[in-house]
């Protein structure tokens, strides 16, 4: 296997799956130490894939974001009677953000001898998560090809792109209040979580021995059973009793058991509302993660906030 086909987004997967693998021969099936190694691979494996997800979705939209001005710069060059490799020779050297090293490539490529039409499908195929930039090629290459205007051609090519860019704008400022819809339902989610743990929680920790009349509906802990009869959900109770563990806070006992429950749905409802926003703000569900870290982190921290002063 070469190391440079490695795809540097399926490291943290791998570690994550290592983890658990490890965790299993080391502990065995034991609840108790198996969830904590799924929870250290769950941060691992998955959250690092996201971050790296997006990063190079980011990337793709600014190199297609720069796309008309290099084709009109590169058409106003050609205007000056140069070759396509002297243009593209000569606009490597501007900024034009991510697209540049691609820019600098082709090139690279020209100088040596290889065809526009080689050297823009190299680029295509390196950009293949855009297909934007596949059409652009496309239509450069029959153009190319059919001996026409290739000036006319790039210039027509990237107005149409500046139209369809602006539309997108528009677009994306319409469905704003959509995805404000979406924050909002989150965050009167978190509300009704704080409001659970304030309330139900302690009428919850009834105890058999001072119950009196309501014995029969005295709470008992559902984690107890696990401390003597390990059953396949005591995973679950593993990762709530570490979290408890990380924020002493949260109590012991049941008081443990909802609160690092609440906790946990604050985080799985952040991290997959982040997504669908940005579904539909952006039409594209990796936009979406820069949303899920934003209500993560802030449901995270309000709730760890009211822990910390005592009123949750």
């Amino acid at each position: 296997m070469n190391i440079k086909n490695i795809n540097i987004k399926t490291i943290p997967p791998i570690l994550a799956v290592l983890i658990i693998l490890f965790g299993i021969l080391i502990f065995g099936f034991n609840p108790t130490y198996l969830g904590n190694f799924i929870l250290l691979g769950f941060l691992i494996g998955i959250i690092p894939y996201l971050l790296f997800s997006y990063f190079e979705y980011h990337a793709l939209k600014v190199i297609e974001d720069q796309l008309p001005i290099f084709l009109l710069d590169l058409a106003e060059t050609q205007k000056t009677g140069v070759t396509v490799a002297e243009a593209f020779k000569e606009l490597s050297n501007a900024d034009y953000s991510s697209l540049t090293p691609h820019i600098k490539a082709v090139a690279n490529q020209l100088s040596w001898g290889i065809t526009l039409e080689e050297a823009l499908i190299n680029i295509s195929k390196r950009l293949k998560k855009s297909s934007l930039v596949k059409e652009v090629v496309r239509i450069i290459i029959e153009a190319n090809r059919a001996g026409g205007d290739l000036i006319r051609t790039l210039e027509t090519t990237a107005n149409d792109l500046l139209v369809l860019r602006e539309i997108e704008k528009d677009k994306k400022s319409m469905l704003f209040q959509q995805v404000m819809v979406m924050y909002s339902i989150y965050f009167i989610f978190i509300a009704i979580i704080i409001a659970l743990s304030k309330t139900l929680v302690p009428m919850l920790q009834i105890n058999t021995q001072t119950a009196g009349a309501l014995s029969l509906f005295a709470f008992q802990d559902p984690c107890g059973l696990c401390l003597t009869q390990p059953q396949a959900y005591c995973i679950a109770c593993s990762i709530y009793s570490a979290t408890c563990t990380i924020f002493p806070q949260l109590g012991t006992g049941s008081a443990c058991y909802y609160r690092a429950l609440f906790i946990l749905m604050a985080i799985i409802q952040g991290i997959f509302s982040g997504l669908v926003a940005g579904q539909i703000g952006e039409n594209s569900v990796v936009a979406g993660i820069k949303h899920s870290l934003i209500m993560t982190l802030s449901g995270f921290a309000i709730i760890l906030i009211l822990l910390f002063m005592g009123q949750m």
